[in-house]
């Protein structure tokens, strides 16, 4: 097998542990101890986390899967029968692999020698939301991520966009058109299309062998934006506004070329204004219950219960969760600066088609492990 093809040889290596340990770990039981040649790896046994500082008593004689794995190495993925009596190590030896690296950039390859670059967003946690916002932005909350992960450094332009496929809009009465020059971010893209270029730009770099198993491009949950926006801020914006941002009082009415303002401490651009950007989450009215893990939520998993419907004041209903509708951030050109903030949030039917609505990618790193849910983030987080 060659690196080339993103395949590398991992070793396993079994042994015995001391017999006085297998001993008080009972000899009757198969016991299983993981070892790693590289700090931080995630073990688990048929999905389920290990933590690897200690062992793991089994049932004698049953089938069960192992996986090892780390940002930026090939997974590693056995399946085993715990024929055994007593204590045994299994030592994995993990190989750095292709794909993104911690700390590093990643230059994704579409056609015609246009690329995508993506900064690399740290591990961390960050307070969720603003106490003086809209009621939507609350209950702030604190969201951790425990995996790195990558944004892409501008918005998808038109000429990145149409290496995928053309655009398709039509132009309402009195709808002011947007330059479709190759460097302007593309807009007239409704959710289901951004998600359609992530899922093609994913299977494009892996046919190519440029990206490993366990990795995928997909569109940020807005806690994922949210952090990456904010770049280790805690304020309104990430700087100051007017530098960052194309918004209503300085757009002259349009979308603008990327990347001609100032990019957050994280290296992104246009995270404030110039368009609305698409997230993967359904949209709920409030943070009560959302998970603190940076999650995607609704369709994936159902962790974050809320009534659909409530009565307002006046005995109007209004709606907590709506499953048809996607949430959007950043504001854009269309919008005043207020509605650029790191913690706005809007929505939009996951259809529409709008001339202020675009969207940017990430990368996550989510490794293959057994019997894996719907959703597209590991529940412990990121």
């Amino acid at each position: 097998m060659r690196k080339g093809l993103g395949l590398i040889l991992m070793g396993l290596v079994f042994g015995g542990m001391d017999p006085s340990e297998a001993q008080q770990k009972g000899a009757g039981a198969p016991v299983l101890h993981v070892t790693c040649n590289t700090s931080m790896a995630a073990v688990r046994i048929d999905g389920e986390r290990v933590d690897n500082a200690h062992s793991i008593t089994l049932k004698k004689g049953q089938q069960y899967l192992l996986s090892v794995t780390k940002p930026g190495y090939e997974p590693y993925r056995k399946t085993f029968s715990a024929a055994w009596n007593g204590g045994r190590e299994i030592n994995v030896v993990l190989e750095r692999g292709i794909g993104p690296e911690e700390g590093q950039p990643w230059i994704a390859e579409l056609e015609d020698g246009i690329k995508m670059e993506f900064m690399s967003v740290p591990v961390g946690h960050f307070m969720m939301g603003s106490s003086e916002g809209e009621d939507d932005e609350r209950p702030v909350r604190r969201v951790e991520f425990k995996r790195p992960f990558w944004m892409a450094k501008t918005e998808v332009t038109y000429q990145q966009y149409e290496q995928f496929r053309k655009v398709k809009y039509t132009l309402e009465e009195n709808e002011i058109k947007m330059p479709l020059g190759g460097g302007y971010p593309v807009s007239y893209v409704s959710w289901n299309e951004a998600r359609d270029f992530c899922k093609w730009l994913t299977k494009k770099e892996r046919r190519r062998g440029r990206l490993p198993e366990g990795y995928e491009y997909t569109l940020p949950t807005e806690a994922e934006w949210e952090y990456a926006c904010r770049a280790g801020t805690t304020e309104a914006y990430a700087g100051n506004v007017d530098a960052m941002a194309w918004h209503k009082k300085n757009s002259i009415e349009r979308t603008n070329l990327v990347g001609k303002k100032k990019p957050n401490a994280w290296g992104l651009y246009d995270m404030h204004g110039n368009v609305w950007e698409w997230c993967a989450d359904e949209w709920y009215a409030s943070y009560s219950n959302a998970p603190t893990a940076g999650s995607q939520r609704g369709d994936a998993y159902d962790e974050y219960a809320v009534d659909r419907l409530r009565m307002d004041e006046e005995g109007n209903q209004y709606r907590l969760h709506s499953p048809g509708n996607r949430v959007v951030r950043g504001g854009s050109w269309h919008y005043s600066a207020l509605a650029c903030r790191s913690a706005n949030r809007y929505y939009h039917d996951q259809k529409y088609k709008l001339n202020y609505l675009g969207f940017r990618p990430v990368i996550l790193w989510n490794p293959p492990v057994y019997k894996l849910k719907a959703t597209t983030r590991l529940k412990e987080g990121l």
